[in-house]
């Protein structure tokens, strides 16, 4: 039972209707992150793997001119005079200083037990700056996320923070 002057209590299925904004765009951030998550581990770990390995200098190839992302980078080396064709992570930069890297040598540390397994040494090329930018949507997400979480929490509307709360109606 509610005194005549208290605001009504705020219960039911509109008190959880107001957090759907904030809890869309947590969702959706969630998604986002993925994508970061997973090329950021992956690569990292392909080059953390091989840096105790051994080391050797090499002749750096690529199928394209942009990246090892969409092209296909290598590196030829000899070992006990086998040559020696190792793929490269995807994020191995393919240029230094605008100047193109096919055909020149690059050093590399490869797995002794499988020498096909190699990485530019300390070369995690682009894998922080590829990570960053796939983190800018769940950035922007968490932003919208909070912003709306803190209008909600002021009882004002999701996209309206601007707007002040409607004033209770005068007393008769």
């Amino acid at each position: 039972m509610r005194s005549e002057g208290a605001p009504p209590v705020d219960s039911g299925q509109g008190r959880l209707r107001r957090f759907r904004w904030p809890l869309v765009f947590l969702v959706l951030a969630a998604l986002f992150a993925v994508a970061p998550v997973y090329v950021g581990v992956t690569q990292w770990q392909r080059v953390a793997e091989v840096q105790g390995g051994v080391r050797v200098v090499g002749t750096f190839h690529s199928d394209g001119q942009s990246n090892c992302w969409s092209h296909r980078c290598w590196v030829e080396f000899d070992l006990d005079g086998k040559r020696i064709e190792a793929e490269l992570p995807a994020l191995t930069q393919t240029r230094k200083n605008k100047v193109s890297r096919d055909g020149k040598p690059i050093v590399v540390r490869y797995l002794p037990a499988d020498p096909t397994v190699a990485a530019e040494e300390d070369g995690y090329g682009y894998v922080g700056a590829i990570t960053a930018a796939l983190s800018l949507p769940v950035l922007v997400l968490l932003i919208l996320c909070v912003g709306t979480l803190v209008s909600v929490l002021r009882g004002r509307p999701p996209f309206a923070p601007w707007s002040s709360p409607t004033p209770p109606p005068p007393p008769s």
